[in-house]
């Protein structure tokens, strides 16, 4: 009874508060967990002292990359190009303009300030985050002094290029150092320089347009869910016309720590970068340390001599342009990018066409990975063969032959997890929601254990920002699965309702939705859909998505809906228009010219990407 009563007043007090609220609804479920263990174990002995544990994480996250390029690059070492040396799939200058800093205003630097988030640990500098931002109006002159003194000289404080790093459990093991993730902690002053440089070189590359359209990661307008559509929009047309679609999906060993600074620093020249302002990126990446930090413990300085810095601004976007000429080697297949997360997919009318042009554009992109000095985990690289329940019946052995250069061969897989969804060979979406209910039901049973502790309204805040995120995640992409799978998510959404409302099984869902004032799970996807829609309309997706919503050709006749903006309309055997988009959005009539036309219930919601 005095649980229940001191949590149902801590959550009512903290209902505003995200970052308490959510902290004690953890405390609710499972005891709070040190992330950080008070001994490790290290070649069979084990280490307890701070100081012994922190020098071990940080000889394990320094060594991770450093010993996979010792292991896989002495063989392969002649067949590699030299440090500096461009790999020649780098494309060869095309912009007109040079790239060169210009002055950041004091204005900006301002802004940057205020903008920093109070929760932001320290760097090693110990500078807290809320002290640059309160004094902002009086450091903005001599700060905005300094970056432009760094841009112009091409130097970077060595302090600036120092990361403290904090180990995270991730699961298994505590006493395991590889168990845990590194979280990299960069001086606060550092990052408001990175995002001055970040800003000016991301509206440089888009300017010109040379970031590959294949790549989703880390850019406006672009999501997984994008990603998503995009490829399974593609799958979906190969069934269409009765082909077979093969996929690659690659998985990149430690992709981001292992970048070859030299390689790097050729591509941003390549992109149109100066000679003066490469001196800039190359002290960036250059003479770069951590050290680990535990219980007021701080191991050994150890270098950083590979990789784009984690926790950077920068990191990011100078890893796009590092792997943005990869599509440039596919020329017989589709290649798309989510960061460092790549599929390859073609479609044939037969296997063995398929594998024939599997194998060549894989070989192909495995030597675009040993000339960029990356490293390719050909045991977790698999191959999935997709198409219509029937034309795979046919097969009498539906799965792919695709080649490694170590003369192994890739496993093909009847389901994977991709880009945070399952997918199976017939896009049924089975699997995914199967997993998805595996997922939500034990959660809400724990909180049903604790219902005492939870007022209505907390509950109705639960569902809705915990369990309800993970249904609408990707259900643009799912939305016209077959109703035996779509059943079982309005079963597990009607087992949500009933619990915020702790109304019995017998209670109408109807009512239940009625009382909570919540759509049903199927308007939901209307509305995601709908919002996805408009937003293409508007520009707001990428074009590889836009381009699968042409308007419908202006009508002869003088009818009221010649002047809106109708979608094309298409004939389809599964009935989807465009990336999986059901034809009812058809008739919406959205328009480009009057965002007013927006139906209703769109201008009060946001779509969950």
């Amino acid at each position: 009874m005095a649980k229940a009563h001191y949590f149902n007043e801590n959550l009512n007090n903290n209902i505003s508060n995200p970052r308490n609220f959510w902290r004690t609804i953890s405390n609710i479920q499972a005891p709070p967990v040190h992330s950080q263990p008070a001994a490790v174990k290290v070649n069979n002995q084990t280490l307890q002292h701070p100081l012994d544990v922190a020098n071990a994480f940080n000889d394990y996250f320094v060594g991770c990359a450093t010993t996979l390029i010792a292991k896989l690059g002495n063989d392969m070492q002649s067949e590699r190009p030299h440090a500096g040396q461009a790999p020649p799939t780098v494309q060869s200058p095309c912009i007109r303009q040079e790239f060169s800093f210009r002055p950041v205003p004091v204005s900006v630097v301002t802004k940057l300030l205020r903008k920093q988030k109070m929760k932001y640990q320290s760097g090693p500098d110990q500078i807290p985050a809320m002290l640059l931002k309160i004094s902002a109006p009086a450091i903005a002159n001599p700060v905005a002094t300094l970056i432009n003194e760094s841009l112009a000289t091409g130097y970077i404080p060595k302090l600036w290029k120092t990361a403290r790093v904090v180990p995270i459990h991730k699961s298994g093991d505590s006493t395991l150092v590889s168990n845990y993730r590194p979280i990299s902690l960069l001086p606060v002053m550092s990052k408001v320089l990175e995002k001055c440089v970040y800003t000016q070189l991301r509206d440089y590359y888009q300017y010109w347009n040379y970031l590959t359209p294949d790549q989703s990661g880390f850019r406006p307008n672009h999501s997984t869910t994008t990603a998503l559509l995009k490829v399974c929009n593609d799958i979906q047309a190969g069934m269409e016309q009765g082909n077979l679609t093969g996929a690659i999906f690659l998985d990149f060993a430690k992709a981001f720590d292992t970048v070859d600074h030299g390689i790097l620093l050729e591509k941003l020249k390549n992109s149109g970068i100066g000679d003066r302002t490469l001196t800039w990126f190359q002290s960036y990446v250059s003479d770069r340390s951590q050290y680990v930090s535990i219980s007021g413990s701080s191991s050994l300085l150890l270098p950083v001599t590979c990789g784009v810095p984690q926790g950077s601004i920068l990191g990011p976007l100078l890893f796009t342009i590092f792997i943005n000429d990869l599509p440039n080697v596919c020329k017989a297949s589709t290649v798309h990018m989510y960061a460092d997360d790549t599929v390859i997919y073609t479609s044939k009318p037969n296997l063995p066409q398929l594998e024939a042009v599997l194998q060549e554009q894989f070989t192909e992109v495995e030597k675009w990975i040993k000339n960029n000095k990356l490293f390719l985990n050909t045991d977790k690289t698999v191959t999935m063969l997709f198409g219509t329940a029937p034309k795979l019946h046919k097969l009498q052995n539906p799965h792919l032959c695709v080649g490694t250069k170590s003369n192994g061969t890739l496993t093909t897989v009847t389901s994977l997890k991709y880009l945070g969804m399952w997918l199976d060979p017939n896009l049924s979406f089975g699997p995914h929601i199967e997993k998805l209910s595996s997922k939500l039901y034990p959660k809400l049973g724990a909180l049903y254990r604790n219902k005492s502790c939870l007022s209505p309204a907390v509950r109705k805040q639960i569902v809705q920002q915990m369990l309800m995120p993970a249904i609408d995640y990707g259900d643009v992409v799912y939305a016209a699965a077959p109703q035996t799978h779509l059943h079982k998510l309005t079963t597990l959404y009607n087992s949500l309702c009933r619990f915020a409302l702790q109304c019995n099984y017998m209670t109408h869902h109807c009512d239940m939705l009625k009382e909570l004032n919540w759509p049903s799970l199927e308007s939901r996807r209307t509305l995601h859909l709908s919002s996805l829609v408009f937003k293409s309309i508007s520009g707001k997706l990428p074009p590889y998505l836009n381009r699968l919503l042409p308007p419908a050709a202006p009508s002869s006749y003088n009818l009221r809906s010649r002047t809106s903006t109708l979608l094309a309309y298409h004939n389809t055997k599964r009935q989807w228009l465009g990336p999986h988009f059901p034809t009812e959005h058809h008739n919406y009539g959205i328009t480009s010219q009057t965002p007013s036309n927006l139906p209703p219930v769109l201008s009060h919601s946001k779509a969950p990407y």
